[in-house]
């Protein structure tokens, strides 16, 4: 039983392994182009409770705060930007940095130096957004990818501050270039989505086995 386990695992991580070239591909258009993939490392010190993804074809950044505790991401130049409490998620109408990830100008109400103006913008525990602060967004490309547009660069690491019941953390990451598929690379979706349904056939497998031998041990 144990081999068999064993077994079921190598094949759902090779089934795995399979999909990855088409995940690295679904980012898309990333910034003001395309190939440019926002990644994230972790959290520095990890926070129990509070989970972090970059996804989709605009790098949008997702936190939720499962912690009990409250959690404030500072913007861009310093200031209280976001607040996950209990009662909900606010935003500082004071901040810079929610005008800046809106792509929109800065009013003079806004000044990271004034009382933050917190309003509700969510009653659960995640929030999403667009932060400018993990993608491209020069009117150009770097220098690195517009001397070598055909192969992969890191384009510069990113760490956002925050703070969990007063105690400082950090978002840590980078953004990365993709190079587009040529038309001779295509990775067939349904190749993806077939190792997809093999992963989650196996895993399961693997749990059902696990747990039909737990019950012959307590018959026993």
């Amino acid at each position: 039983m144990r081999m068999r386990i064993r077994l079921l695992a190598g094949v759902a991580w090779a089934a795995g392994a399979l999909t990855m070239p088409a995940a690295v591909h679904t980012h898309g258009t990333h910034g003001v182009g395309e190939g440019y993939v926002s990644t994230l490392s972790g959290t520095k010190p990890p926070v129990l409770g509070v989970l972090v993804n970059v996804f989709g074809p605009n790098n949008l950044f997702r936190v939720s705060n499962y912690s009990g505790k409250t959690v404030v991401i500072v913007g861009a130049r310093g200031e209280p930007y976001l607040r996950f409490a209990r009662s909900g998620v606010y935003e500082n109408a004071a901040a810079p940095t929610t005008y800046l990830n809106r792509s929109r100008r800065v009013p003079a109400s806004a000044d990271a130096q004034a009382e933050p103006r917190w309003r509700k913008i969510a009653g659960g525990v995640t929030h999403t957004w667009h932060e400018h602060r993990v993608v491209w967004s020069a009117a150009g490309p770097p220098r690195a990818v517009e001397e070598a547009p055909d192969e992969p660069h890191l384009i510069f690491n990113w760490s956002i501050p925050a703070t969990a019941d007063g105690k400082s953390f950090r978002i840590n990451g980078f953004l990365g270039y993709v190079p587009a598929r040529q038309e001779g690379d295509r990775f067939d979706g349904r190749v993806a989505w077939i190792g997809a349904v093999a992963v989650t056939a196996l895993v399961a497998a693997a749990a059902v086995a696990v747990r039909a031998r737990r019950g012959r041990r307590q018959a026993l």
